[in-house]
């Protein structure tokens, strides 16, 4: 008889942290300098994001969306001695990327450019809330890696393009 006490638990993240948009870039420099902070460790896809992809995500989030707002970090010794082992960024290059791409007006959202704005932006509602996990092995990084990204089902773009006409067949109807 399966119990579900038996079924292997990934270690939980040990520390959580809000930061920011605004503080971002700043962060991650802190981290560099003082954790060997790596956004692109071997395991990474690397930056696989089109502009269109990173401006539906933007867009998505300056409209009150909330998924997509937690960054999964590792480092193995974060709760004893941070500084001696390296903090790898293993779940969020591709938003971490847009975000900054967008504060530095290089990815425009609804078709202006940060720096177009003549308001001021709500810093305090956009932000990520980082999670750092203390795996000890690459073995467990990488299997927590998989766990987080092998889920789900892509949508293909027939599927999106059937819900695009869903949607324009209702705008059309004004309902």
């Amino acid at each position: 008889m399966p119990r579900f006490k038996d079924i292997p638990r990934f270690e939980t993240p040990n520390y959580q942290v809000d930061v920011g948009w605004n503080y971002l870039g700043e962060q991650l420099e802190q981290w560099k300098d003082g954790y060997g902070l790596e956004l692109e460790p071997d395991f990474q896809r690397g930056h696989v994001w089109t502009q269109e992809q990173q401006i539906d995500f933007l867009e998505f989030r300056m409209m009150g969306g909330i998924s997509g707002g937690d960054i999964f970090w590792n480092c193995p010794n974060w709760a004893l001695d941070p500084g001696t082992s390296p903090l790898q960024l293993v779940d969020g290059l591709q938003r971490i990327t847009a975000v900054r791409g967008f504060i530095d007006s290089e990815i425009p959202i609804f078709g202006h450019y940060f720096n177009e704005f003549t308001d001021n932006f709500d810093w305090m509602r956009h932000r990520f809330r980082f999670h750092v996990n203390s795996l000890k092995t690459k073995t467990e990084v990488l299997r927590w890696y998989l766990a987080l990204n092998n889920g789900g089902t892509i949508h293909t773009p027939e599927e999106i393009k059937r819900v695009t006409e869903l949607l324009e067949n209702c705008e059309n109807k004004k309902g």
